[in-house]
């Protein structure tokens, strides 16, 4: 049987939506494709507490075991904070990272 396919925007949306029912989400926690809008992201970016990738691919894997992703999005993590939230801190990033 085919999985039904969905968009990039519309994963990072279901990702989004189910990451509360995950047993360690926290508050704030998100993800968002990069570049963001584009009809062709490059990567994900899981944004919350030290931690939260973990919990990010883990829904990410739920999500892609029942729909495909037309066009794919790569299955890594990109690492950069965006120059518009250097606030921001990337949970999968070493302490020293997070620090710059």
């Amino acid at each position: 049987m085919e999985k039904p396919v969905i968009s990039p925007r519309r994963f990072v949306e279901m990702v989004n939506a189910r990451l509360p029912s995950h047993p360690l989400y926290r508050e704030g926690m998100h993800v968002y494709a990069v570049p963001r809008h584009a009809e062709h992201p490059r990567s994900l970016v899981c944004v919350g507490p030290r931690g939260t990738v973990g919990v990010c691919t883990a829904i990410e894997t739920i999500v892609r075991n029942e729909y495909d992703v037309e066009p794919d999005i790569p299955r890594e993590w990109h690492h950069d904070i965006p120059p518009c939230a250097p606030n921001i801190r990337r949970a999968h990033l070493p302490a020293q990272a997070r620090q710059s």
